[in-house]
């Protein structure tokens, strides 16, 4: 089972580097086994992903790579990246740098966005350490706000690390993670077909049980619970499609006896395949991305739903394979077209939208199916999921889960109240090297509203984004700093040399390790469940008493 590289489809791949000019802008070290985590992020620049030691995969856009020692990918610009996954401690290195093109006739040059310097494939395992050694050794010494500084010498050493990487990806050496990760990207090639242990285990030129044993490890389910998993989740898919038999959905999945599929459903997702086809034969689109969160508490899974690995990291991770169509969550307001024309091949039933779209996408909408238009405006997270839930007739469903949110949300208050006492928290959002005061009904429905948080400012509005500086903050004496940090390179550069700014540490919050981290994933979201998930993240951060360092 030997995988060529695949040349990408961009015309923007190089396979002579001639007419390139590439210039390193900053280094990100990632060390440690609570650290190692790395959320999403967009990428301005080109970002080199190094892993020194440990393994972790990573999430890129939509595509998954497992990094081990000495492996590398990339990701270019306007592309998200974060890791979703790590194996005990990790070392890594992110390099982020732009790339130059000079014309062959000497016209000058010209900045690049989509230059494909590596297989599409993006993993290069096995990369020399030496090189790598060599640009870091002097980096991992500096001080955090001296990291920015880019010398000349590792500017020749980024270039030399650049040239080892492309004569490593010639060819590929094969070793125990390879192989594990070869194998299961075949399952997931041909998990509809016959698999077998021994059959996989040959495939990784392995013995069967040691290939059992190290896959089960590095992967926490063994290869045949792996092809089960792939097989019901493609099962679920096609259950949402109206006219599929039962027998036919075994057959494709890889199952040539329904019945034995029938009781592997069950038992897996704990319901009878009937019962979950019938939950799913209604064909609903959550159109804007806070959608999903108000049908999540109903027990409905919409057939399609805006997604994106990083502007619905949480729904992207743990629904993506529940939902058949994916449209577009990245910068909607630009894709909306690509969007519509995707929804004109579903079979919807009804497509639920906010009320806050242009009105020339509404008609297109209107002209798919029935739309149901949510209120955007300053009407509370409640009446409108209740709302939704009566037009949908699960009013019921809605007042049992509401109860059970009050009853969390209640108890988690009184925990705080206990904890922390009246205690004052404010959130600071940072943007690019800005700072600002900020709250979105959002978060001032939550923070002080159902949990009763003590403000350590006061604008007279619910709803605000004050610029400020270190030293504003130190004024506020806010007890505990809520940090809403943009999660893009230029922004977390900022965040890095911040940190080290003497008027940042004279704040007394900041002294006292009292400063945490909200992700924008629910923060931003106006939603039922986004709600609980505040409710959840606020209980951890501060009675848990957790800080942050570097997002």
């Amino acid at each position: 089972m030997k995988q060529e590289l695949i040349p990408a489809d961009s015309e923007e791949q190089f396979r002579d580097w001639d007419e390139l000019s590439f210039r390193l802008l900053s280094v990100q070290v990632v060390k440690g086994s609570e650290e190692g985590h790395l959320p999403q992020q967009l990428a301005l620049s080109y970002a080199l992903i190094v892993v020194a030691s440990g393994s972790v995969r990573v999430l890129m856009n939509h595509g998954q790579f497992e990094l081990a020692a000495g492996s590398v990918c990339l990701c270019l610009p306007e592309q998200t990246f974060g890791t979703v996954q790590q194996a005990g401690s990790i070392e890594m290195y992110i390099f982020y740098f732009d790339i130059h093109r000079y014309h062959p006739a000497g016209e000058g040059s010209f900045l690049l966005k989509n230059a494909e310097l590596f297989p599409r494939e993006g993993l290069l395992p096995q990369t020399s350490m030496k090189t790598i050694t060599s640009i870091c050794s002097g980096l991992t010494h500096m001080e955090e706000n001296q990291r920015q500084n880019i010398s000349f010498r590792a500017q020749i050493d980024f270039q030399e690390l650049l040239y080892s990487i492309r004569m490593c990806g010639r060819q590929r050496p094969r070793d125990t993670n390879s192989a594990l990760e070869q194998a299961r990207q075949y399952i997931e090639e041909h998990y509809t077909q016959d698999l077998t242990s021994q059959l996989l285990a040959q495939a990784a030129e392995l013995s069967p049980k040691y290939f059992n044993d190290l896959f089960k490890k590095k992967y926490g389910k063994s290869a045949l619970d792996y092809t089960t998993e792939l097989r019901l989740q493609q099962a679920k898919r096609l259950m949402a499609e109206s006219g599929t038999k039962l027998r036919e959905i075994a057959h494709r999945v890889g199952y040539t006896d329904e019945f034995y599929f029938s009781r592997k459903f069950k038992k897996i997702i704990g319901v009878p395949p009937a019962v979950y086809m019938k939950s799913r034969r209604r064909k609903l689109v959550a159109y804007s991305p806070s959608l999903l969160g108000q049908l999540l508490p109903l027990n409905l899974i919409p057939y399609a739903a805006a997604l994106h690995p990083k502007w619905t990291e949480y729904y992207y991770r743990n629904y993506r394979s529940d939902i058949p169509v994916h449209i577009s969550a990245f910068r909607s307001n630009q894709d909306w077209q690509a969007n519509l024309e995707l929804l004109r091949q579903v079979p919807a039933d009804l497509i639920l939208a906010g009320d806050d779209l242009q009105e020339e996408e509404k008609t297109a909408l209107e002209r798919i199916a029935p739309v149901y238009y949510l209120q955007t405006g300053p009407a509370d997270w409640r009446s409108q999921f209740l709302q939704l839930a009566q037009f949908l007739g699960e009013s019921w469903q809605a007042e049992q889960w509401l109860a059970a949110f009050d009853w969390e949300a209640g108890a988690v208050k009184e925990q705080l109240h206990t904890q922390i006492g009246g205690e004052s928290v404010v959130v600071i959002r940072m943007l690019h090297n800005r700072l600002y005061l900020h709250c979105s009904r959002t978060m001032a429905s939550m923070l002080y509203g159902e949990l009763e948080l003590q403000p350590a400012y006061d604008s007279g509005d619910e709803v605000y984004n004050v610029p400020v500086t270190p030293q504003d903050i130190a004024a506020l004496h806010a007890d505990h700093l809520l940090m809403l940090i943009r999660r893009d390179s230029d922004t977390l550069g900022e965040w890095n040399k911040l940190q080290n700014d003497p008027e940042w540490l004279k704040i007394a919050a900041v002294q006292r390790h009292r400063v945490h981290f909200l992700s924008s994933d629910p923060w931003r979201e106006h939603s039922a469940y986004a709600q609980l998930r505040m409710v959840r993240q606020t209980k951890q951060l501060l009675v848990g008493q957790s800080s942050i360092h570097v997002p």
